[in-house]
């Protein structure tokens, strides 16, 4: 009896120690999952001017804000932030923003924008350093 106790108390062992197994990889899986999402998102902001779709889009915007503000000679920078909570995490100057807004860059400033409303929300300067290659 006390052999066929032993033999249970262990198998109960391993099914605790399976669940517990099964619940930590399935953690961690789901924490990979959104690493790559964020990966995966950034990737598209950085990317975002690569299809004939989002270049479109992009001239779009620069006409409607070259409407309401003088950028120069230089054609912009344009980006969709998707992804607003984490660019505010990284500067406050997204602190006005949403999803589905705007950054326009050009060599002197950013600019947030929202299609919807017509609106510039935020300009600050900016600063371009050429990339020397270094």
């Amino acid at each position: 009896m006390s052999s066929s106790g032993s033999k249970g108390a262990l198998l109960i062992i391993i099914l605790i120690g399976l669940i517990i197994l099964v619940f930590t990889l399935n953690g961690q899986r789901q924490m990979t999952a959104e690493q790559l999402e964020r990966v995966t998102i950034r990737l598209e902001q950085l990317q975002g001017g690569g299809t004939q779709e989002n270049q479109e889009k992009a001239k779009r915007i620069t006409r409607k804000v070259r409407i309401l503000m003088d950028l120069g000679d230089v054609e912009p920078t344009v980006a969709t932030i998707v992804d607003v909570t984490s660019l505010r995490k990284q500067n406050s100057f997204y602190n006005k923003a949403e999803n589905g807004d705007f950054l326009i860059v050009t060599p002197e400033r950013a600019i947030l924008y929202n299609e919807e409303k017509n609106r510039i929300i935020d300009v600050v300067p900016v600063q371009i350093k050429p990339n020397t290659g270094q």
